[in-house]
């Protein structure tokens, strides 16, 4: 309104022209924001179906695709809830079963009697505890970047807010490459860490509920440790790089987006 009201009643030819670029800037904008709801968020199955493309030729586990492990759904936001969900529960799973390991490990040192037992629990353990760690910071990464992309419903107004203002466009043109790229990386991510951490957790225990107090089980769980940590944690280094160097082509490919993007509304809407 302000953009018609300039072109209809400017004083100046320069007001006027400043009237029709406020006018495109909004109606590309609105264009652009439609566009996008109906890639990202409207019922459909273009968002599904690219996912399902890409993770049908990215081989794993023996050749078998990363696409058997996402979810069959048609619906976009049936996948995006899917990817933050099963990432969130694997992020509280690990980190419950650190903590439980450092409760233990903790408990042992205070008693003069088992203190040594600790010590041994936690030197013997180091190579495992490294790997454990940048695997709760990977899983913690993947589903932040899977609770952005399903509620991209209200982000993708913000970012095309900030592309229809010029002074703030490159900051919105961002958030719109990036919106566009984690609603396709992350569901991929998560159906990675379901492949190739559910195994060695499982040989963990670290996806098992109901940790008791009981020094049987901490028993069974140090004696867990000692037989599998080690092979299990070289699990866990292939999952930590992978992860790191999809996060970072990720990040890349985000950029790329932007500056395309930003280089395609630079000749669009007048500056």
């Amino acid at each position: 309104m302000h953009g018609i009201i300039k072109y209809l009643a400017g004083p100046t030819p320069d007001i006027r022209r400043e009237g029709i670029d406020e006018i495109m800037d909004v109606v590309v904008g609105s264009a652009m924001l439609a566009i996008l709801y109906a890639l990202l968020e409207s019922p459909g199955t273009f968002l599904p179906t690219l996912t399902h493309e890409i993770a049908s030729a990215v081989p794993i586990n023996n050749g078998t695709a990363l696409a058997n492990y996402l979810p069959n759904a048609t619906d976009p936001k049936s996948m995006l809830q899917w990817g933050y969900l099963m990432a969130r529960q694997y992020f509280d799973n690990v980190t419950a079963w650190y903590g439980h390991f450092w409760g233990g490990v903790v408990g042992l040192s205070v008693l003069p009697w088992t203190s040594p037992l600790g010590w041994y629990a936690q030197q013997s353990t180091w190579y495992l505890q490294q790997m454990i760690t940048y695997t709760i910071i990977n899983l913690g990464f993947i589903y932040a970047l899977n609770l952005i992309a399903y509620n991209a419903w209200w982000l993708l107004p913000l970012g095309i807010g900030l592309v229809i203002v010029r002074q703030t466009r490159s900051i919105g043109t961002f958030i719109v490459a990036f919106l566009i790229i984690v609603a396709i990386v992350g569901p991929l991510l998560t159906a990675y860490t379901v492949a190739a951490l559910t195994k060695p957790l499982a040989e963990l225990g670290a996806l098992t509920k109901g940790w008791t107090t009981d020094i049987s089980q901490f028993v069974g769980f140090l004696s867990v440790l000692f037989n599998q940590g080690y092979q299990q944690a070289l699990t866990m280094q292939t999952y930590d790089v992978t992860v790191d160097v999809v996060l970072a082509m990720a990040l890349a490919a985000s950029y790329a987006l932007y500056r395309i993007l930003d280089e395609v509304i630079v000749d669009v809407l007048p500056l």
